[in-house]
This record gives C-alpha cells, sequence and structure tokens, in this order.
C-alpha cells in the first residue's frame, strides 16, 4: 500500500491515501402490538420467531421486523433481565459475527442483536447516501422503543462502535451503560500492525479489500476479499479452529453498505474533544495483538470520565470470538457493576 506511513511498529493509514481510492478500512424479536413513536418515522411491528443459533443455556429465542424511520430493519432477541443491545461493525457484515459466542450471556441479560440498515436481514434502502452516523443512531433508538425499552446497555464492535458514541452523545438519556470494543475515537487512530503478519495471500486480499469501490463493486466480491483478508484480524493471524468457515456461511454481506460506509468514516470524524459529554458508565477494550492498532488506544479510556480499560492479551479484533470465557466475564463483571 504505497500512500502508508510506517512509523515505528505500525502501519499508519493515511486520509489521502484511502480517499484517493474511496475505500474504508474494516474492521429482533418484535412482540406483536408494539408501535413506535417519534424517531422520525414510526408504523407497526411484526414478529416471528425461531431456534437461531440459541444461548448455551436454551433461553427462548424471537426474531422479526421493526419499521424504524420507514424502513424494516431486522433483530434478535434472547435470554431475560437487563436489557443489552449489540451492535456489529463493518460496515458491509452483519450481527453473526457475534453469533453463539454471546449467546450464554442469555441467562442473566435480554440480548438484542440487530443488522443496521442496509446490513443483513435489515431494509436496503433505494439510496445508501440515507445511511449517516445520524440515521443509524437514531435507527437504535427507535429499535429500543420498539422493543419497550426505556434504558439499555449498547455493546458495540468495531465501526459499531463509532455508531456508538454518537449515539451516546445524541441519546445519552437512553443509555445504562456503554461498552466499546476495538473501536477507533477518530480517523487519525486509524493505525495497522506491522509487520502485518499472515500469508502473501491474506496480504493480497487485505490490498484488495482495500482497492476502493471497484474492487468490492458486488457481494461476492467483498465476501471474497473479506474472507481472503480476515485471518489478518486474529491474534496472530490465527483464527480459532471452525470459526470463519461458520461466520462466513451464516454472514449476509453488502458491498454497497461497505462502500458508503467508506465515505463516512473517511470524510473524517474525531470525537475526542466531545468524549468527556458521554457519562454514562463506559467498558474500552482492545485486543492485544489487533490488526488495528487504533492509534493511541487509551483515548477512549481517558477521555470518557467513567470508562475503564481493558486489553484482552489472547486476541485480535474480536475478543468475543478468541477470548469467548473471558469476555462474558468481563460482561457479567461490567452488567453487575451497573446501578439498579
Amino acid at each position: 500500500m504505497t500512500n502508508d506511513l510506517q512509523e515505528g511498529n505500525i502501519m499508519r493509514v493515511t486520509r489521502r491515501g484511502f480517499l484517493g481510492t474511496g475505500s474504508i478500512i474494516p474492521a429482533v424479536a418484535i412482540f406483536p402490538g408494539a408501535v413506535l413513536t417519534g424517531c422520525g418515522g414510526g408504523g407497526s411491528v411484526g414478529s416471528g420467531s425461531g431456534s437461531g443459533s440459541g444461548s448455551d443455556e436454551g433461553a427462548a429465542e424471537t426474531s422479526g421486523f421493526a419499521m424504524v424511520n420507514g424502513q424494516k430493519l431486522y433483530s434478535v432477541k434472547l435470554g431475560r433481565g437487563p436489557p443489552v443491545i449489540f451492535m456489529h461493525g463493518g460496515l458491509g457484515l452483519d450481527h453473526q459475527c457475534f453469533r453463539p459466542f454471546v449467546d450464554p450471556l442469555a441467562d442473566s441479560a435480554q440480548v438484542v442483536y440487530y443488522d443496521h440498515l442496509g446490513h443483513g436481514k435489515s431494509d436496503r434502502p433505494a439510496n445508501f447516501k440515507d445511511l449517516t452516523l445520524a440515521r443509524l443512531s437514531s435507527d437504535c433508538d427507535g429499535l429500543a422503543t420498539a422493543l419497550g425499552f426505556d434504558k439499555f446497555v449498547l455493546v458495540a464492535h468495531s465501526y459499531g462502535g463509532i455508531i456508538a458514541i454518537d449515539f451516546a452523545l445524541r441519546f445519552p438519556h437512553r443509555l445504562k451503560g456503554l461498552v466499546l470494543s476495538c473501536t477507533p475515537a477518530n480517523t487519525a487512530s486509524l493505525v495497522m500492525r506491522n509487520p502485518l503478519g499472515g500469508t502473501a495471500s491474506q496480504q493480497a486480499s487485505l490490498g484488495r479489500l482495500f482497492a476502493g469501490p471497484s474492487a468490492n463493486s458486488t457481494d461476492q466480491a467483498l465476501r471474497t476479499n473479506w474472507s481472503g483478508a480476515v485471518p489478518l484480524y486474529y491474534n496472530n493471524a490465527a483464527p480459532p479452529a471452525g470459526v470463519l468457515a461458520d461466520v462466513d456461511q451464516r454472514t449476509i454481506y453488502s458491498a454497497t453498505a461497505f462502500n458508503r460506509g467508506n465515505e463516512i468514516l473517511f470524510s473524517g470524524y474525531d470525537f475526542v474533544p466531545q468524549l468527556s459529554g458521554i457519562q454514562a458508565p463506559t467498558a474500552v477494550h482492545y485486543g492485544a495483538g489487533d490488526l488495528w492498532r487504533f492509534g493511541d488506544n487509551e483515548k477512549l479510556a481517558t477521555n470518557v470520565p467513567q470508562a475503564t480499560l481493558k486489553y484482552f492479551q489472547n486476541s485480535g479484533h474480536w475478543p468475543f470470538q478468541e477470548e469467548k470465557a473471558e469476555f462474558l466475564d468481563h460482561m457479567r463483571s461490567f452488567l453487575a457493576s451497573l446501578p439498579r
């Protein structure tokens, strides 16, 4: 990647380099009769059910669609207890990265996974320019209303964490707690592990993934490039056995959402000056072996008033997959620490 600047043991991804190609770095159970109010949208809510992945404890699972801001969002809910909404990253992927790894948390919480607009089983808008951080944040707010949640814990991974920071600043009254996993606080923080490790083939796939919309013009092209590069996202480029094939076969890819995500990210953003405005108890964590170093990882933990910082020492970009037991213990401890 000729526009990268190598600095010490990181590879900095310059804004100019990625804007030149237009690319980005990757990184419901709805109950019948519920009606949305506010959130710039409204309408009826439909429901369905199925076994899905299920939790280890066999908690009941339901899934369905909610009309939010004029579009249908798909979500899955399982378990009992305080509501915890999981927000996936990508963009261009869907909620399947969390499953079944996080499902056991359903023994002590209502776990909700959902697909962003333009992703997974949710509607794909006629114009993907409708996807903005403000819109994606409002969608989460509207979905929570449809589910009957007043306050909830929001857990967001990677690009989802960027949306979650925006959400926390726009809708502070909704958050009982916030978890930001492997998330950059600003565009300048996007730096890569150097050396990258892995194989020449994986590094070539990573280059294609970053080559812009022309190289990721279809869902299948994105899937091919992502699948080839994603081992690099794991600690020492060594995914747990069987995980990649399993998650890949369940994931619905969206190239248009991926490319729109590039535009949003590399138009430039910087939440650091606003982080002091996040008042919810916040857990920040990273994988020590992540492909993405996120510059000064302590930006979030230092600037969010009630934040704690944790490194998963044997994880890359996916602590909930790579260190499942420790991630679940961390989540249970965090939930137990929140004011009732």
